[in-house]
């Protein structure tokens, strides 16, 4: 048995998936809310494999530490001591957030990009940059920032906790923007998507010309970033959760590690042109989750 631990609105990620592409793991997966969990009600948690997400902050900065995140520190600790430390998944109190692992990544030469607090901060040393918010979800696509004077006047009226990203162009020479996705499951790198699109920022699979979905699918078999992921997992301090990253001269260039993300959307009759791809995930998944759940365990 696994429980997903998750904020009650962030659960619809795996939800949407248990309800389509994920029904054979319905009976293998519960939802378990923080809201639930920590409402005051006596628990009785077996010995199981548990995977923490949202632990009580958008992926923004350390301070003030949410009560949530507290509690969902103790509560991992214990059962890693109950269940043992392969059937836990990520720790609360150690991962970085999305600042941290972005600065962490470019010292040390993963990343060609820098990012930079917007806040109290001296401007960037290279342009053009994009701001944006530490925690949640970028839906639209931001404006650029091509100059210091264009920098400082996004800064103004930028939201607190901002940060500013230099932007990296990864379009190939059709224009044609790539977008990888790789879940980390325990210690497995399970590929999960290579969107490709005219916009940099990539959300969906915008392009699905038959070339493209064989070079998708070439992904999924050859997972060739396994390696790169898997140090970038540990450098996060994350064992659950997918990376988005694009590639510059073959080499991955890390968006962000997302801890509570979509797996599956959408029912098996509803994207007939990517039919492939979801099967070979579901398939690559239940291989993955056998390492932190085994069969019988």
């Amino acid at each position: 048995m696994i429980f997903y631990l998750v904020a009650r609105k962030h659960a619809y990620t795996m939800l949407d998936f248990l309800e389509g592409w994920g029904k054979p793991f319905a009976g293998r997966i519960r939802i378990l809310l923080y809201e639930d969990l920590f409402s005051g009600t006596s628990w009785q948690l077996p010995a199981a494999t548990y995977i923490f997400t949202s632990m009580g902050r958008d992926m923004g900065g350390r301070e003030p530490p949410s009560p949530v995140r507290k509690l969902c520190s103790d509560l991992q600790r214990r059962l890693v001591q109950t269940c043992g430390p392969i059937r836990v998944l990520n720790d609360p109190a150690q991962f970085l957030s999305r600042f941290e692992l972005l600065q962490a990544l470019h010292a040390r030469g993963v990343n060609r990009f820098g990012v930079h607090r917007v806040a109290g901060a001296a401007a960037p040393p290279r342009y053009p940059v994009f701001l944006r918010r530490e925690g949640g979800t970028l839906w639209e696509t931001p404006p650029l920032a091509r100059t210091p004077e264009e920098y400082a006047a996004a800064a103004r009226g930028a939201e607190e906790g901002s940060i500013a990203i230099e932007y990296f162009d990864t379009a190939d020479a059709a224009g044609v923007y790539r977008k990888y996705g790789c879940f980390v499951v325990g210690n497995r790198i399970v590929p999960r998507h290579l969107f490709f699109s005219r916009n940099w920022l990539v959300k969906q699979a915008d392009l699905l010309e038959p070339a493209l979905l064989q070079e998708e699918l070439a992904f999924m078999s050859s997972n060739p970033h396994a390696e790169t992921l898997a140090g970038v997992a540990r450098l996060a301090n994350l064992s659950w959760g997918r990376i988005d990253y694009a590639l510059v001269d073959g080499r991955p260039q890390v968006w962000e590690f997302n801890i509570t993300p979509a797996l599956v959307t959408g029912l098996p009759a509803d994207d007939p042109a990517r039919r492939r791809v979801h099967e070979k995930f579901v398939e690559l998944f239940a291989q993955a989750l056998d390492t932190v759940d085994p069969p019988g365990a």
